[in-house]
Order: structure tokens, then C-alpha cells, then sequence
């Protein structure tokens, strides 16, 4: 956020981000049935700024549009996945 704040010449005097997570998690280990899942993510930003609430909220758009991590939970992404076992590929 502070880069944001300084690329569109937006004040921050205090940003502070909560998140809290949920997930689920059922089935067996020894018996091959485990799966784990997210449930939800909670997300919340506090600001304080002098700056007009228009210019704040776009800036807040910026970030959630260009954040990583949040674009690959909202939206479909493909995921590459292989694996090795002493240097030798293993299928799993």
C-alpha cells in the first residue's frame, strides 16, 4: 500500500490489513482420503488518510486488482504441478 500511496501521491499516515482464514479438512491419512479445502478468507483494511475518500478507494482497487495472490483465489487459474524423488520424477 505505501507504494501505491506514494506512486498516486496519496498520504498514509496508518494502513493495517486483517485476515483471518477458514478451512476444512476431513478424511484419513492411512486410509488415502484425506482432502483439505478452503472455506473462506475474511479481509479487512483499515486506513487512515487525510486524503479524499474517492482517491483512497481507488487505490484500494489498484491493489486488489494488481495483488497476486487475491486474483488467484477470485479467479480460475492452472496449476503446474510435478514432482521428484532423488532426482528422479515420480508420478503421484
Amino acid at each position: 500500500m505505501s507504494q501505491l500511496g506514494t506512486m498516486l501521491k496519496i498520504q498514509l499516515e496508518d494502513v493495517r490489513i486483517n485476515i483471518t482464514t477458514r478451512f476444512h479438512k476431513e478424511g484419513s491419512v492411512l486410509a488415502g482420503t484425506m482432502q483439505g479445502r478452503p472455506l473462506e478468507f475474511d479481509c479487512r483494511m483499515t486506513v487512515k488518510s487525510s486524503e479524499p475518500s474517492e482517491k483512497v478507494a481507488h487505490m484500494i482497487r489498484m491493489a486488489d486488482d494488481g495483488c497476486y495472490v487475491l486474483q488467484s483465489l477470485l479467479n480460475k487459474v492452472t496449476v503446474n504441478r510435478s514432482f521428484a524423488l532423488n532426482g528422479q520424477d515420480l508420478k503421484v
